[in-house]
């Protein structure tokens, strides 16, 4: 079997970990299997070792001495690469929770290789006796954590700090992600499951190599001096109290300290020698091997453990009682490991329980050869072969009883032709999007594209689209939508997953239905005869424009109507344009390149804020209000959830507003301007709906009633949907998904084209011939369902479909009832991909009157 270990530890630095991820190394390549470590740089590797492979850190920060790695490209491709090189891999084992495991988790799911996560440490405390600002490092931690390993779901209320509730988010969250999780004792498992984790998990003791055991047990113990000799092997940070110890020694006389270890304590720890006056009694040795740790064992008589609500387990009790030397120690939690009889617990943490346990000690030092009796009977118990078969049994359990060879890129998934280096197919779906995504449907069910140097995998059959749409492939997210987006949508329906966008979309239903649809027709019927009425005969005019001009009107127009939201609805008007076009870009393009455009961002993120804030503003005075104004954000301020009896709170409006302002400008514009343009462009079409506006609408305005009255006119409007449907919707995988039997990486992008699949001849006949009449009773039945996918489907299946089909039939109904418009025979209208819905060019026309 061959292991991959992934650690932020390298094995030349000192530490608990470091000996621990050491001994699982050696006894699993003792029983003749492969392992290859991943790890972060440090000073002191500077002899390089086949198996060890070091990742590219962070320049020049440094975490309590430890270089910082991030899951960077750079570092995935040199993954992937010793991956294949040295592959197959049938297991990772994590052994941190930070970059390095980051790393190794994502490469796991990128590859479909098994996960083995160990939680090795209380970073929660750790965070809270290291960082002078224990709640912003917990909380940057979170932060960083959460780009790379989904955070989501429910995590149980505890009694802790918020600094440690944002601590252990962290750590269930990696655990989370694997397939398995290991840790050290029954206490921290108990702890780590009342968090929230749900993965299956097992207890397995840290292990001490048994070489170096046996080396260490054959050394013989030497006579004291009468003194009590006490040893400290550990880390000198603040969470194992190395201050707090030395003054415990300081108390009690008759004994001598040797401080065995390195850390940032080391200058106090020397000062307070100093000052204490203790130079005679306390010695500092620095860092030592774990050899010369267990040799120093030999020769005293206690060690000293007085770290209290930190250690797991501690390898320096492990070690302690390999060598059969007593402990004092003051967590009751390590009497888990510390066997009983075998050492003293003290009465509490103090310095003064400390000092008194010592003293005792001192003065009757007979006590030490009956805990040493305790020992020797337990001295075996932390021997790593006693434990690698353990491990081994988990690892098999996940690969089987036969050793798959490590998964590739996906197989069996072809690649699209016309994949350049580097660049991959970025060129040819920029130039030509609609082209290349119809080319597709010929290539396979499930297509493999790149986009730069990523894999997306592309689906070309309804049936693929709909498992993927109602959840029976696996989780997907949209977190990279989100991060491109934050600054002005930070937590929409649109980039939720999972049960909160489930509670989101009911939330917001009420604010949709039917009666709410109806109020919001006389709106827009309004604005659609007003804009009708100011357009001048003969003048030459853009279409597009006027598309997106009216469109916007009428949605900000719906979404608040108190005479209060006259300034924020004039910011809405003036702002929206521009900020949609901004994200379109940024979540077109990488995020190491949107970081660049430094200016572009600010600007971004200041106009951003003005917007949010305006209309935040509006929503306060509503609630202030507690009235129906027949709007949107009556709809959304007044609901509470029935199940739940939750309401949205101002911050979560102001998220869903924008979104329908950016998601239903764009795309309802785009839409009713191809409507127009087929009208145009297709003299019969255009005949027939004048008739029938004619015998419906007449001289007089357009009506909300006219938006069920106008059947020709609703088939030219599904017409366009299935012609000019959105040519791209993406979806991000939350862990493994399986699709048609294929097996989708953690992470992978998945893409599917409504615009592919409703130009296909398979699912609808002649596709590229505009014809509304494919729409009526007796021919529609030749159009599988499955293929109409205009708005979605699933739980992703647009919620403002109906807003969006009666703003475009009264605005068409307005302008073809009134007015002839003439296309300009020299102008070529192209489609414009830089949307999810493709939108037309330019519509430069002439007006006629029809009357």
């Amino acid at each position: 079997m061959h292991v991959a270990l992934f650690t932020d530890f390298h094995p030349a630095t000192l530490g608990g970990i470091q000996t621990s991820v050491h001994a699982q190394r050696r006894g699993l390549e003792r029983l003749g299997h492969r392992v290859t470590v991943f790890t972060a740089p440090t000073p002191e590797s500077t002899e390089s070792e086949q198996d060890i492979v070091v990742l590219s850190a962070l320049g020049g920060v440094v975490v309590n001495g430890f270089a910082m790695v991030l899951p960077t490209p750079a570092n995935n491709r040199l993954i992937d690469a010793v991956f294949a090189e040295r592959g197959p891999i049938d297991v990772v084992h994590t052994q941190t929770t930070y970059g390095v495991a980051i790393a190794g988790l994502r490469a796991a799911r990128r590859h479909g290789i098994p996960v083995v996560h160990t939680v090795h440490s209380r970073d929660d405390v750790f965070i809270a006796n290291t960082s002078p600002v224990p709640y912003l490092s917990a909380l940057t931690m979170r932060a960083l954590h959460g780009r790379f390993v989904s955070h989501r779901g429910p995590m149980p209320r505890t009694d802790e700090s918020r600094a440690a509730r944002h601590a252990w988010r962290t750590m269930v969250a990696q655990a989370q992600a694997a397939d398995r999780v290991i840790v050290p004792t029954e206490h921290f498992a108990g702890r780590i499951l009342a968090h929230g984790l749900d993965r299956p998990i097992r207890v397995i003791s840290n292990g001490i190599d048994d070489e170096l055991l046996d080396e260490a047990q054959k050394l013989e113990g030497t006579t004291g001096s009468g003194s009590l000799r006490i040893l400290w092997c550990a880390r000198l940070s603040g969470e194992k109290r190395l201050l707090e110890a030395i003054e415990a020694v300081r108390r009690v006389e008759n004994c001598t300290f040797d401080i065995y270890g390195s850390g940032d304590l080391y200058e106090r720890a020397q000062a307070a020698i100093e000052t204490g006056g203790l130079s005679d009694r306390v010695r500092l040795h620095g860092g030592v091997s774990q050899a010369d740790c267990l040799a120093a064992m030999a020769t005293h008589d206690v060690l000293l453990f007085p770290s209290s609500g930190f250690d797991t387990q501690g390898m320096a009790l492990l070690e302690a009682v390999a060598m059969r030397l007593p402990v004092v120690y003051c967590d009751p939690d390590l009497t888990e490991t510390v066997p009983e009889g075998g050492g003293v617990c003290t009465r509490d943490p103090s310095v003064a329980a400390l000092a008194d346990s010592l003293r005792e000690l001192a003065d009757h030092p007979e006590q030490l050869a009956s805990m040493r009796k305790v020992l020797t009977e337990h001295a075996d118990v932390a021997r790593q072969s006693r434990l690698t078969e353990t491990i081994l049994s988990i690892y098999t359990d996940l690969v089987g009883d036969t050793k798959p060879a490590m998964v590739q890129t996906v197989p069996n998934v072809p690649t699209a032709p016309g994949r350049i280096p580097l660049l991959g197919h970025s060129i040819v779906a920029l130039r030509d999007g609609l082209k290349f995504v119809t080319s597709l449907a010929d290539v396979g069910p499930i297509v493999r594209i790149y986009l730069g140097p990523r894999p997306v995998y592309v689906l070309t059959t309804p049936d693929l689209i709909r498992e993927l749409s109602f959840g029976e492939a696996g989780e997907f997210h949209r977190e990279e939508l989100r991060d491109a987006i934050q600054e002005v949508i930070r937590g929409a329906s649109n980039v939720l997953s999972g049960k909160p966008h489930e509670l989101r979309r009911r939330m917001i239903a009420p604010a949709l239905r039917q009666r709410r649809l109806n109020e919001y027709a006389a709106v827009a019927a309004d604005l659609a005869n007003t804009w009708s009425e100011s357009l001048q005969l003969g003048r030459q005019l853009n279409l597009v424009d006027e598309a997106h001009r009216l469109v916007l009107d009428t949605i900000s127009s719906t979404l608040f109507t108190a005479e209060f939201g006259s300034d924020a609805k004039r910011e809405v008007q003036q702002t929206i344009p521009w900020l949609l076009g901004q994200v379109i870009q940024r979540a077109a393009l990488p995020p190491p390149v949107r970081r660049l455009r430094v200016v572009a961002n600010r600007r971004f993120t200041a106009k951003s804020r003005r917007l949010r804030a305006e209309i935040g503003a509006v929503v306060a005075e509503y609630r202030r209000a507690d009235r129906d104004f027949h709007d949107v954000l009556s709809a959304l301020v007044r609901h509470s959830d029935p199940e739940t009896g939750i309401r949205l709170s101002d911050e979560e409006i102001i998220d869903e507003l924008l979104l329908m302002l950016a998601a239903g400008v764009g795309s309802t514009a785009s839409i009713l301007g191809w409507v127009w343009h087929e009208i145009m462009r297709n003299p019969d079409i255009a005949a027939e709906l004048c008739r029938e506006l004619d015998d419906f609408v007449g001289d007089g305005p357009v009506t909300p009633d006219h938006v069920a009255e106008l059947p020709y006119l609703r088939l030219v409007v599904l017409e366009t949907l299935r012609f000019w449907g959105p040519w791209v919707s993406t979806h991000t995988a939350d862990g493994p998904v399986t699709l048609g039997g294929t097996t989708l990486p953690d992470g992978a992008m998945v893409v599917y084209s409504p615009y592919m699949i409703q130009h296909n001849a398979h699912y609808y006949p002649d596709p590229e011939t505009f014809d509304p009449d494919r729409w009526f009773p007796g021919r529609v039945e030749e159009i599988d369902k499955k293929a109409i996918l205009p708005f979605g489907v699933g739980n992703r299946h647009c919620p403002g479909n109906n807003f969006a089909l009666m703003t475009i039939t009264l605005a068409t109904a307005a302008l073809f009832a009134r007015w002839q418009p003439v296309a300009d025979p020299r102008y070529q209208v192209k489609p414009s991909n830089r949307d999810f819905v493709a939108a037309p060019s330019r519509l430069p026309v002439v007006l006629r009157a029809r009357r």
